[in-house]
């Protein structure tokens, strides 16, 4: 499962901060983690993006949110290769996310805009949004740590696949 923290909605936007967890949905166990922070700079010279209301929205969110995304910044390009060989040594195939349409179509834009293919396949993507509707749970019931802090966000979308797995999905 990973989360993005970004400056935009579209593909194509800045990215902020990348958060990944290794999880088993069946069980809810958590495994090795990843977690960086990018300099805007460096989005930029790849020709990433911001949106100003994405931005005029970051301002009404928790100062530890936003301080989170000051620590250890790193270009653009050295986060996506550390988290391509981070992929590959967990043995990833599938990446979960939380939303079809946003983080891993974002990611996988940043990717495109360095030179690089992502570490997955299309057909690997998973949804978590469609996961938790089909068994009628909320991330923010197995919230753990700070909102928007990508890492953690994405533990708590982990940890909820999971129990909707876990406690049956509703067809």
């Amino acid at each position: 499962m990973h989360d993005l923290e970004t400056l935009g909605i579209r593909p194509g936007s800045i990215i902020r901060s990348l958060g990944a967890v290794v999880f088993d949905p069946r069980t809810g166990k958590l495994g090795a983690e990843f977690y960086a922070n990018i300099t805007r700079a460096s989005c930029e010279k790849a020709g990433l993006t911001f949106d100003q209301s994405t931005v005029d929205w970051w301002e009404d969110q928790s100062d530890a949110a936003k301080a989170a995304l000051e620590i250890d910044q790193r270009p653009l390009i050295e986060v996506l290769s550390d988290f391509f060989h981070w992929f590959s040594s967990v043995g990833g195939e599938e990446i979960w996310s939380h939303g079809a349409g946003f983080d891993n179509v974002l990611l996988a834009s940043a990717y495109r805009a360095v030179g690089v293919a992502p570490p997955w396949k299309f057909w690997n993507e998973r949804c978590c949004r469609t996961v938790l509707a089909l068994g009628n749970r909320r991330v923010d019931s197995t919230r753990q740590g700070e909102h928007h802090n990508a890492l953690d966000d994405a533990k708590s979308q982990a940890l909820a696949v999971s129990a909707a797995l876990r406690y049956g999905i509703k067809l």
